[in-house]
């Protein structure tokens, strides 16, 4: 063995020592043991015994997001004048995030589970708006007929589904995941809930740790060497496919609409699309000023006023809209929604977007019961137990 082989083996020795030591400290501080350390009582069936610990592997379809603290909010600019997203220091706790957008094959595998058990009406109900795609002076047509229904689109992320329609994905998800454990282990330990991530959670993991960069990747460009788009987006006005040169992918991302939820180099926490693509709805409910009030740990806007803007001021409404941002007043709004929380947060550009939205840090809003054929979603999960 030369030097330099002995050196690198040594050194292998070493990480796995250290790893093993890690692991093997996790383990004993998690281990309850044989008797309770404040009764001295001796755990058995006759008293209390309490059920092993095991840290929990990854759901299916998730990475794991270790926690942490950066710099949430900001961009490259503030071009809307919107003054809704100034930065500010914001701590997350370790989470799991989808590797891909919910593609189509999902949503499909989706709504065969509902209208079997469920019946057709849940069904339709539950159907993509594929009119999205249609356009009163565009012929879009082909992708409403298409774009949900045909085979080769099956790996595109879903779009025409709604906030709602989203987190009643997370919920059947929930359940059939769990079903599959219990059906391999009576005793097992379920998952938490998929649910949809906070604004917070999806900023921290579309930055991937690179909080100061503006987009999801190292550097200001948006090619990488070979001359390719780094995402899925429109370059500029009416360019949605780029001047094709040379051997058919520089100059363009090579996709008119959306891509294969695959496609593009993933950031560093392994997330595919957190750029382009499709943007993504998250649970917040959207407030201007929301940076100013909510927690720098795990922040969320639940529901709840917000402030006053000359422009928001309505005659021909109540003096209760005239006190919000975003009223709604609408008379067929759900019950308990009275306009002032079906407003909510999705982020992350789109393949119809300029290159300004695909900065991680630019937020914007839609109608929780509106859809659209630039929004789709990926689905988050808490972490339990240790943090990484």
């Amino acid at each position: 063995m030369n030097k330099r082989s002995f050196t690198f083996t040594l050194a292998t020795l070493l990480v796995c020592g250290l790893l093993v030591g890690c692991s093997s400290h996790k383990d004993k501080i998690n281990r309850v043991g044989k008797r309770s350390s404040k009764t001295g009582i001796k755990y058995n069936e006759e008293t209390y015994k309490p059920p092993k610990y095991k840290e929990p592997k990854p759901a299916p379809g998730l990475v794991l997001i270790p926690g942490g603290t950066f710099m949430m909010g900001g961009g490259e600019k503030d071009i809307e004048n919107n003054m809704d997203n100034r930065q500010r220091q914001v701590t997350v706790q370790s989470f799991y995030m989808d590797e891909t957008e919910v593609a189509n094959v999902d949503w499909k595998e989706f709504v065969y589970y509902i209208q079997k058990n469920e019946g057709d009406t849940k069904y339709k109900e539950l159907l993509p708006d594929t009119n999205v795609w249609r356009r009163d002076l565009a012929y879009n047509d082909p992708y409403a007929e298409t774009y949900f229904a045909h085979t080769s689109f099956n790996m595109y992320p879903v779009v025409g589904v709604n906030w709602h329609q989203a987190n009643d994905y997370c919920k059947w998800r929930t359940e059939r995941v769990n079903e599959m454990l219990l059906e391999k282990d009576e005793e097992a330990q379920l998952y938490p809930s998929y649910r949809l991530p906070t604004e917070a959670e999806w900023e921290y993991a579309a930055r991937g740790l690179l909080e100061s960069e503006i987009y999801a990747w190292e550097g200001k460009s948006l090619r990488n060497r070979k001359g390719v788009f780094r995402a899925n987006f429109k370059p500029g006005r009416g360019n949605y496919a780029g001047w094709r040169g040379g051997d058919g992918r520089h100059m363009t991302d090579g996709y008119m609409i959306t891509a294969p939820v695959m496609e593009f180099w993933p950031n560093d926490f392994g997330l595919y699309n957190m750029s382009g693509n499709v943007a993504e709805w998250t649970q917040d409910n959207y407030r201007r000023l929301a940076f100013e009030d909510v927690s720098d740990f795990n922040p969320y806007r639940r529901k709840g006023k917000t402030e006053i803007r000359p422009d928001d001021w309505l005659d021909d409404v109540s003096y209760k809209a005239k006190e919000s941002l975003l009223f709604n007043p609408d008379p067929n709004a759900p019950v308990g929604n009275d306009g002032f929380d079906n407003v909510k947060v999705y982020r992350g550009g789109s393949w119809a977007d300029i290159a300004y939205y695909l900065s991680p840090g630019v937020r914007r809003y839609f109608n929780a019961d509106s859809s659209s054929a630039t929004i789709g979603f990926r689905c988050a999960m808490i972490r339990v137990g240790s943090p990484d």
